[in-house]
């Protein structure tokens, strides 16, 4: 199964990390943001996710304790699985 934003990534952020982070312009419910492909800061595409992983992976992100190996794994099989966003879970599907 597909690790996507929404579904596997979205839910690990509480809204204090959201908060914390979104005046350093780090936009973690954002998943335009979050999914963007652009490179940046010393990474060939999706320099944000990349860099909030790197700050997860170095502990110094959220401010009061390190993520669990288990939420880093699945940051890594979200990144792996492309950066999916999948659907929103108040989206309804449209209809054909």
């Amino acid at each position: 199964m597909t690790t996507t934003y929404f579904q596997d990534i979205k839910p690990l952020f509480r809204q204090q990390d959201i908060d914390c982070m979104a005046p350093r312009s780090v936009k973690l419910d954002d998943v335009t943001w979050m999914c963007d492909p652009t490179g940046g800061h010393g990474f060939d595409d999706h320099a944000n996710a990349r860099r909030v992983f790197a700050a997860l992976h170095r502990g110094i992100m959220p401010p009061d304790g390190k993520w669990s190996s288990d939420w880093l794994d699945t940051f890594q099989s979200w990144m792996t699985d492309g950066f999916q966003p999948g659907e929103q879970p108040d989206q309804q599907p449209e209809e054909a």
